[in-house]
């Protein structure tokens, strides 16, 4: 299971190496296919990826402040991160920051510099890697019901690789921190939608 590029991931993962899952479930990780990945494809080659990619923010992401405190006000009033539940966010400045080696406040735990990389490297080949290695498991996908990403890629090759095992969620792209106790419950059903019928003894 995976949101987002850990869906990429995941499915990548399950295609390479069918016997790692008995299932995938994909959380707002429409499948790129197509003249859509095509057009990646290109962006890739001509370093224009920059300037499309979430790596465009992820770029000049702030990195440090001077508490935890601090850290935790900056991304709360950011409109996408004030949305999620107070758990979440609260989890996510504890794992998402360290102290600073200088001694003055907390930085970002990840690097933003392989964060940006990561996003501007967006694999554009599923399509073609489907239609040759298909996961060996089936696989399912829960969508936000108000994600501009999952607009902006189409669910076309989602639709034909998920067949009937499609969900949604009331969120944006971010519903996994909007609302992890629905989430949860969904990916359950999920999982349970692609569960193997047990074998008559």
């Amino acid at each position: 299971m995976g949101h987002s590029l850990g869906g990429y991931l995941s499915l990548l993962a399950a295609c390479r190496r069918p016997r790692l899952a008995a299932s995938v479930v994909l959380l707002d990780s429409p499948v790129l296919a197509g003249w859509r990945a095509h057009g990646v494809r290109v962006a890739k080659a001509t370093g224009l990826v920059k300037r499309i990619s979430p790596g465009r923010v992820s770029r000049t992401r702030r990195h440090h402040w001077p508490s935890t405190e601090a850290a935790r006000a900056h991304f709360a009033a950011k409109r996408a991160f004030a949305r999620w539940d107070p758990a979440v966010l609260d989890d996510y400045i504890a794992a998402g920051t360290e102290p600073d080696p200088g001694g003055e406040g907390v930085r970002l735990f990840f690097d933003r510099a392989v964060e940006t990389r990561i996003y501007d490297t967006l694999p554009h080949h599923l399509g073609t890697l489907l239609r040759r290695h298909p996961p060996g498991s089936p696989v399912a996908f829960i969508g936000g019901t108000r994600s501009a990403e999952l607009r902006q890629v189409g669910l076309e090759a989602t639709r034909a690789l998920t067949r009937e095992r499609l969900i949604w969620i009331e969120g944006s792209h971010l519903f996994p921190m909007e609302r992890p106790l629905d989430t949860a419950a969904v990916v359950l059903r999920a999982l349970k939608s692609t569960a193997k019928p047990a074998a008559d003894p």
